[in-house]
C-alpha cells in the first residue's frame, strides 16, 4: 500500500475523524472551563510576554506556545491554554502512525484513541504544562526512530534529531530519549546499524544545533533552569528510602493511565521479562523506550520524592505497546476495548463534574487554590487607590510567588483600561532570587518610598517589617473561594524600604520561624 492509499483507507479515515471531534471538544471545553490559571499556568503567561531562549524554571517552549496563541487570540483563559489540546492531538497522530508502522492499521487507530481516551490526557488537556508540550515531540521522535531503524534512511535521522532539539527545549526530561536509544541499541542489532554510518552523529548535531541557544541562555543565568530542574529531586541524606513514596509513585500511574492499562502493563512486563530470549523486535524496542523513565523516577521517589507524571515520556510507548500485543489476541482485545470504554468513561465524569459542578471541584486544594484570583486581585487594586490628600504608593509589593503571578495577570485589563496601579514587586526573603518572581520583579529601595504590602505568608510579616522604616499594618482581607473556604491575606503600609542584611543571624531567625 503507497502512502497515498494509506492515508485514506478506513483506519486512517476514522481515526481522523475521531481525532477531530475529540480535539474539536476539548477546545470547548476550555470556555467552560470554570477554574481560573493555575500559577504555574499564570507564570508562563507572564514569561511570554518576553520571548527568550530560557527562563528560570523551565526552558522556553511553552512561553512560545503562550505567546503564539495569545497572539492570534488574546490573553483569555482558554487562549492560554489552546495549545494543549492542539498538542495532544500531534501526539495521539504521531503514536497512530507509529502503532500502524508497527502492529498494522487497526491497532494503530486503537492506539491513538486509547491516547486520546487516558486519564491523563483528559486532564492535561484542559490546561498548558510542559508535559503537554513535550510529550507530542517526544511521541514524533519516537516514530521517527522506528523508521530510521527499518529504513536506515539519513532523512529520519535528521527528523530525530530536530523532533530531540525541540523536544529539550519543552522540558529537559526529553534526554531520557538518548539513554532510551542507548538501551535499544544495546538490545537490538538493526538499532546499532540504524544509528550507524554518521547518521547518529547528524541526528545528535542536529539537535545540539537546536539546543544551543538554551544552554548559551543558562551559562549567562547561572545554569538557572538546569539548577532548578536538579533541585526537584530535594534529595537528602538524613531522610532517605520512602516506600511511601515509591507505592504512591508506582500507583498513581493508574490514575494516569486508567486502572485495566495500569494492570495490563504489569502483566506485560512480566510477560517481556520471563520470555526475554524470545521477544519480538516491537517489544524490545517499546520496552527500551519504557525501563530507564520509570527505573530512574522510582528510584528518585525511593531515596526522596517524585510526582507520578516525571516518567510522563514513558506513556507513548506504554499505549502503542500494550495497544499493539492486545489487539492480536480476541481476550486482549476485549481487554483494551474495555479499558478505552473505563478510560472515556472516567474523563467525561471527571470533566462534567469538574465544568458542572464547580462546588465540589473547589474541595481539591489545588483547584481550589486556582479560585477568587479576579475578586482578589480587584480587592488589592482598591486598596491601592490613595484618599484624597495621601501620597500616591511607589509599589505594591507581595512575599509570595503565587499572588505575584496571579496578580501579575489578573491585572492585564486594568493595567489596559488605564487604572494608575503601582508596579507589582515581589519580597526577597533571603535578599537573592529563588524563584522566578524574585528575579522578574524584586523589590527595588528607589521604589520604597510609600508601598502597598501583600501578605500571603503572615509568620514572615516580622521580617519584612523589618525591611521598613516606618511599618503599620491595615486590615484583614479574606476573599471568599467560595464552599466556605477563603483566602486570608493581611494589608500593611511600608515606608521607606531598606533591606536587612540577610547575615546569619537574620537566616537563624527565619529557620526558627520555619521550625515553629
Amino acid at each position: 500500500m503507497t502512502p497515498f492509499q494509506a492515508a485514506f483507507d478506513r483506519a486512517s479515515l476514522a481515526f481522523a475523524a475521531v481525532l477531530i471531534v475529540m480535539t474539536a471538544i476539548r477546545i470547548n471545553l476550555l470556555f467552560m472551563n470554570p477554574v481560573g490559571l493555575g500559577v504555574d499556568e499564570a507564570q508562563y503567561w507572564a514569561w511570554s510576554h518576553s520571548i527568550e531562549w530560557g527562563y528560570f524554571t523551565k526552558p522556553p517552549m511553552i512561553a512560545w506556545v503562550i505567546g503564539a496563541t495569545t497572539a492570534m487570540f488574546g490573553d483569555a483563559e482558554w487562549a492560554v491554554r489552546l495549545g494543549a489540546p492542539i498538542a495532544h492531538a500531534v501526539a495521539a497522530t504521531a503514536l497512530y502512525l507509529l502503532g500502524r508502522s508497527t502492529y498494522g492499521a487497526w491497532p494503530g487507530f486503537w492506539a491513538g484513541i486509547s491516547w486520546l481516551m487516558l486519564p491523563g490526557v483528559f486532564f492535561s488537556s484542559s490546561l498548558i504544562s510542559t508535559d503537554a508540550l513535550l510529550l507530542p515531540l517526544w511521541s514524533v521522535a519516537l516514530f521517527a526512530m522506528w523508521r530510521l531503524m527499518n529504513t536506515r534512511a539519513m532523512a529520519w535521522a535528521i527528523v530525530v534529531g530536530v523532533f530531540v532539539g525541540l523536544g529539550v527545549l519543552a522540558k529537559y526530561a526529553m534526554l531520557y530519549f538518548i539513554v532510551c536509544t542507548a538501551l535499544a541499541a544495546l538490545w537490538l542489532e538493526p538499532m546499532r546499524q540504524a544509528l550507524g554510518k554518521g547518521r547518529a552523529i547528524v541526528a545528535g548535531l542536529i539537535a545540539l544545533l537546536i539546543v544551543a541557544p538554551n544552554i548559551y541562555w543558562n551559562v549567562q543565568n547561572g545554569f538557572a533552569t538546569a539548577r532548578h530542574t536538579a533541585s526537584n529531586a530535594s534529595l537528602n541524606l538524613d531522610d532517605m528510602f520512602h516506600f511511601d513514596e515509591l507505592f504512591e509513585f508506582i500507583f498513581g500511574q493508574a490514575g494516569v493511565l486508567g486502572p485495566l492499562i495500569f494492570f495490563a502493563l504489569i502483566w506485560l512486563i512480566w510477560r517481556t521479562v520471563r520470555r526475554s530470549d524470545t521477544n519480538a523486535i516491537e517489544d524490545k524496542f517499546l520496552f527500551a523506550y519504557i525501563l530507564p523513565p520509570f527505573v530512574f523516577i522510582s528510584i528518585i521517589a525511593f531515596v526522596s520524592r517524585s510526582n507520578a507524571n516525571w516518567a510522563a515520556v514513558a506513556y507513548p510507548a506504554i499505549v502503542v505497546w500494550l495497544t499493539g500485543v492486545l489487539f492480536a489476541t480476541r481476550n486482549g482485545r476485549v481487554v483494551l476495548f474495555s479499558a478505552i470504554a473505563l478510560n472515556m468513561a472516567l474523563g467525561i465524569f471527571v470533566a462534567g463534574v469538574f465544568t458542572f459542578n464547580p462546588a465540589y471541584a473547589n474541595q481539591f486544594k489545588n483547584i481550589r487554590n486556582a479560585q477568587g484570583w479576579s475578586d482578589t486581585a480587584q480587592a488589592i487594586a482598591d486598596r491601592a487607590v490613595v484618599a484624597p490628600g495621601e501620597p500616591p504608593f511607589t509599589a505594591i509589593m507581595v512575599d509570595d510567588r503565587d499572588l505575584y503571578f496571579e496578580l501579575n495577570y489578573h491585572w492585564r485589563d486594568l493595567r489596559r483600561d488605564g487604572v494608575p496601579l503601582p508596579p507589582l514587586r515581589m519580597w526577597l526573603l533571603h535578599g537573592e532570587a529563588e524563584n522566578s518572581a524574585e528575579q522578574r520583579d524584586p523589590m527595588r529601595t528607589e521604589e520604597g518610598a510609600r508601598v502597598l504590602v501583600v501578605h500571603q505568608r503572615a509568620a514572615y510579616i516580622p521580617f519584612v517589617a523589618g525591611d521598613f522604616t516606618v511599618f503599620r499594618n491595615v486590615e484583614h482581607l479574606a476573599v471568599s473561594l467560595g464552599g466556605g473556604r477563603s483566602r486570608d491575606l493581611e494589608i500593611s503600609v511600608g515606608e521607606g524600604f531598606a533591606p536587612a542584611v540577610r547575615d546569619e543571624a537574620f537566616r537563624e531567625r527565619v529557620m526558627r520561624r520555619d521550625d515553629d
